[in-house]
């Protein structure tokens, strides 16, 4: 355990771990960044609700990625049943909520 946290401290492997964490924390940065930037792109006008889906949003490699994700990572797949739980048994039926969420 020491050992995993000397490498997520870089202080392990010299500047080629430092360098590699760097661009790491660099690019999830980036895309919640720029994740935030689409959403707003997307965002209907006057309106603070989520934005329409795509035609085609449900790929089948996205499932299968989502599953295969949920199996290697269990509290992110708890978390993933969670959402769509509260998705079809709350924001579906109640249709203020529907409204809101481009449901």
């Amino acid at each position: 355990m020491a050992w995993g946290i000397t490498v997520h401290k870089g202080l392990e492997y010299g500047l080629i771990n430092q360098i590699i964490l760097l661009l790491l924390s660099l690019g999830i940065s980036g895309v919640v960044v720029s994740g935030g930037i689409l959403w707003w792109k997307r965002k209907p006008k006057n309106h603070i609700g989520a934005p329409k889906p795509p035609e085609r949003i449900m790929a089948r490699w996205f499932i299968v990625a989502m599953i295969g994700m949920g199996m290697i990572f269990p509290l992110f797949g708890l978390s993933l049943a969670a959402a769509l739980l509260i998705d079809w048994l709350i924001i579906k039926r109640i249709d203020r909520l529907k409204k809101f969420f481009n449901a």
